[in-house]
């Protein structure tokens, strides 16, 4: 019976030295061609509109409504507020004041919220922003947060009615838009915490949704 054959060993000296050279595979160039071949596929286009339509949509819901009040000829008054407000969010009323006379102006911008959504204020918050002696062309702001006080609520329509007063001495004076309204509506939207879901779309999940597609596509279409 022939013996089996030992495999041959190399032996090395413990003081000497040799050397090894690992060669890589360089990375392949970016391809352009490949880049067009994924946004022939349908179901690129089809998932960017639906997340872009999502995306415009929720910005449309939380971008707010800048108006400039007429309260008289003694002050310039501009407002910004919410259009759309869900429950579980909070809104910003903001109140920027400038004094347009040759005198210092005492008085105060008063918000009266008219319902019917129930407002609660935010803890140390106040609907009243009191001036004592602004110089000419000065201004000041003033901001209000409140939420709507209620459980929460999905596809139910709602209002939120408020309006702007400016009291001196003489009395008060109802604001207004340059168009007569004198009552300023915020609705409901239809979505309990949208601004929530807005940052949420905004961070990493959507990113993560991204990566995933672009390794699907690379994987899926290039293949094709």
């Amino acid at each position: 019976m022939a013996r089996a054959r030992e495999p041959k060993k190399v032996l090395v000296e413990p003081a000497s030295t040799f050397s090894v050279r690992i060669e890589e595979k360089p990375p392949e160039p970016f391809q352009w061609q490949d880049l067009l071949r994924i946004f022939r596929n349908r179901w690129v286009w089809i998932l960017t509109g639906f997340f872009s339509l999502i995306l415009l949509i929720l910005v449309n819901f939380l971008t707010p409504t800048w108006i400039v009040l007429d309260c008289g000829s003694e002050i310039a008054l501009n407002l910004e507020y919410p259009r759309w407000l869900s429950t579980g969010d909070e809104g910003m009323l903001r109140l920027t004041i400038q004094n347009e006379t040759s005198d210092s102006l005492t008085g105060i911008v008063a918000l009266q919220f008219w319902g019917p959504l129930p407002v609660q204020l935010g803890e140390g918050q106040t609907t009243r922003l009191e001036v004592q002696g602004l110089p000419p062309r000065a201004s000041a702001s003033h901001s209000v947060a409140f939420r709507i006080h209620s459980p929460p609520l999905f596809f139910r329509s709602g209002t939120l009615r408020f309006s702007v007063q400016w009291i001196t001495a003489k009395g008060p004076t109802l604001c207004r838009a340059s168009e007569g309204t004198e009552i300023f509506w915020i609705s409901l939207a239809p979505i309990h915490g949208l601004q929530g879901l807005y940052g949420w779309l905004r961070s990493g999940p959507l990113s993560l949704i991204v990566l995933a597609f672009w390794e699907w596509a690379k994987k899926r279409i290039l293949k094709e």
